[in-house]
């Protein structure tokens, strides 16, 4: 089952000269159940394309549809995100900056479920500031999971 479509993107952005074209005829499937990823060289606009895609930028031209359907109001609720870099909430524990980011969602997934998948219960009760880069990376896939999300975007997951 396809559930994610993107049929020729565009995103176009003003510049002095007339407009720079980000994105151009961008078209993609993406499978219930599979791993995707976007690779190219810098500037090439995966960045831009996956912004499209996780629903924080609209097209200028082209569609994108979620299980069939066009991009709704309630597709933020149904994705999980780990950006790049998101600002952990300071002075709060792992499992305080978890339960802060769950309550920003209707739907949520049991935390004991989020922390034993993200291997947090070493640092759970941790300050955000004493973690080391990969436990950081870790409580940030736990973030991108606190929805119990249909699809996950993973931006630069390699870092």
């Amino acid at each position: 089952m396809e559930i994610l479509r993107a049929d020729n993107l565009v995103k176009r952005f003003p510049s002095r000269g007339g407009e720079v074209r980000a994105v151009d005829g961008v078209s993609l499937r993406v499978r219930s159940g599979s791993c995707f990823g976007l690779l190219g060289p810098n500037g090439a606009g995966k960045s831009t394309t996956i912004e499209m895609l996780e629903g924080i930028s609209r097209p200028s031209a082209g569609a994108i549809h979620f299980r069939g359907a066009p991009l709704d109001a309630r597709y933020r609720e149904r994705v999980g995100i780990q950006f790049q870099a998101t600002a952990l909430q300071e002075n709060l524990t792992v499992r305080e900056n978890l339960r802060f980011f769950s309550r920003l969602y209707r739907h949520r997934a049991p935390l004991d479920s989020v922390v034993e998948r993200c291997h947090l219960g070493a640092f759970l009760d941790r300050d955000t500031r004493q973690l080391s880069g990969g436990q950081r990376q870790r409580v940030l896939l736990g973030i991108a999971l606190v929805n119990d999300p249909e699809i996950l975007f993973l931006d630069e997951p390699t870092t």
